[in-house]
């Protein structure tokens, strides 16, 4: 896995669709990334929990969501679902 690759493919669809004319949005192109398939197949589903959970820059996130027609409110719980909260016990309760 490629967070980098990750980031600079959604950096460069941003800007490809800054391009576009409007109402024409282009397709995400995966061409020319090192990727692995679990991380093709997120962003060509436009699956944002995975995308987050891979640690993905919460800019480019927000970015991305915006560009899908996402609102905030939207999208928060896509990455609530993704995230896993870390089981932490305190000292006094370790055994």
């Amino acid at each position: 896995m490629s967070l980098f690759q990750v980031q600079q493919c959604l950096f460069d669809y941003l800007r490809a669709l800054e391009n576009a004319p409007p109402g024409d949005k282009p397709e995400i192109n995966l061409a020319g990334y090192d990727l692995t398939e679990e991380e093709q197949r997120a962003l060509r589903e436009q699956d944002v929990g995975a995308i987050y959970a891979m640690g993905t820059h919460p800019v480019i996130i927000n970015g991305y969501c915006r560009a899908l027609g996402y609102k905030r409110a939207d999208y928060r719980p896509l990455l609530q679902a993704a995230a896993s909260p870390e089981r932490r016990r305190t000292r006094w309760q370790q055994s």
